[in-house]
């Protein structure tokens, strides 16, 4: 039997026998390749075998969470570390962060930022990540949060009371002839200073307040000239801006203005001639007009000092129109009735101090 061998290069050659035309057999070897492993897919084997050999403890834990506040806000730069080492890092702007612990140090997660109270998180075989780490915000003072961004838009009810001083300027010339001059100059200006309270739901603002002005008093020849003010108000507003430091509110405001002037002699003992010829005058002018205005706000978050949860400082101006042409005037008990009539200044102005209470 002939045997032919077929040359062989890089080649393992497997042996099949045929047989020719001429009755011999005859061996042949087909071909197959086999790739040569190459050194960096060793070393990759290698590695991977190592990382299962390598004791799970020896690896160290990959800390991964989410930081926000008490209302679910992520907190931009809060600091997660390591207890007892300077392995650090801090949370990105959606409050997540990642920190691979060092394995043979303490296992606790101390999360810190500033206004907010510290957090302390145990690491071990239990915790599941990612971590949800809410940290609540500093108390200042007691019941209130330093955070104003708690304040902004609520949507429940909130109380208002406030403080308001109010300028108005009326003009009495027209009863200049009948009561003299030095009783109408002294009715021209008013300031009256008063309590408001009102509630807002949510951007709804309604308000009842009354003030009382300073007690005039002088002399004029024999006489003393005595005026006191009242001022009541209904005001109605709705909140266009009420961000965490502006409130901007348009506001209708409802007013009723008295005037109480009275001129008695300046004896206590008075001859009866004399009485009869001052005569004293104890006359009550009331008014009632219309001022539509903006008022104006700025919320402070500190020093409330129990008085509420905020406070602001507000600055109101307005225009004023008078609702009955004629005043009401009474005296003693008597309608007294005229043609004359109290102008008004149609400018107003004012400012207030409120503090602010959000229901819970």
């Amino acid at each position: 039997m002939e045997k032919i061998e077929l040359p062989a290069g890089n080649m393992i050659h497997r042996t099949h026998p045929r047989t020719n035309e001429a009755g011999l057999q005859i061996e042949t070897r087909k071909p197959k390749r086999i790739m040569i492993t190459s050194l960096s897919y060793r070393l990759t084997t290698l590695v991977l075998l190592c990382s299962f050999i390598l004791p799970a403890s020896a690896q160290g834990t990959l800390v991964t969470g989410v930081i926000t506040d008490n209302r679910n806000v992520p907190i931009v730069g809060a600091r997660a570390c390591q207890a007892g080492t300077a392995n650090c890092t801090a949370a990105d702007m959606d409050g997540v962060f990642h920190l691979m612990l060092e394995p043979d140090k303490d296992q606790n997660l101390n999360v810190t930022c500033p206004g907010f109270n510290p957090v302390v998180i145990v690491i071990d075989n239990t915790t599941s990540f990612p971590l949800r780490i809410s940290m609540i915000p500093i108390y200042y003072p007691e019941g209130g949060y330093v955070n104003e961004t708690d304040h902004d838009n609520p949507d429940g009810l909130i109380g208002r009371s406030s403080l308001g001083f109010d300028f108005i300027f009326s003009d009495f010339s027209e009863f200049s002839e009948l009561l003299g001059t030095y009783n109408t100059e002294v009715m021209e200006f008013i300031t009256v200073t008063g309590p408001e309270v009102g509630i807002s739901f949510p951007r709804f603002y309604t308000g009842f307040g009354f003030e009382f002005g300073y007690g005039y008093e002088d002399d004029h020849d024999s006489l003393v000239v005595d005026l006191n003010n009242t001022l009541y108000k209904l005001t109605f507003g709705y909140d266009i801006i009420n961000s965490r430091r502006i409130r901007m509110t348009p506001m209708l405001s409802f007013r009723w203005l008295t005037w109480r002037l009275r001129n008695y002699p300046d004896e206590r003992r008075v001859p009866l001639e004399r009485y009869l010829l001052d005569r004293e005058i104890d006359l009550r002018f009331n008014q009632t007009a219309a001022v539509a205005g903006l008022n104006l706000e700025y919320k402070i978050y500190s020093n409330v000092a129990g008085l509420g949860d905020y406070w602001s400082l507000g600055l109101y101006g307005g225009y004023a129109m008078r609702l009955n042409h004629k005043p009401w005037i009474w005296s003693d008990g008597n309608r007294i009735t005229t043609d004359r009539a109290i102008g008004l200044d149609p400018l107003t102005v004012g400012f207030s101090i409120s503090f602010y209470n959000i229901a819970q």
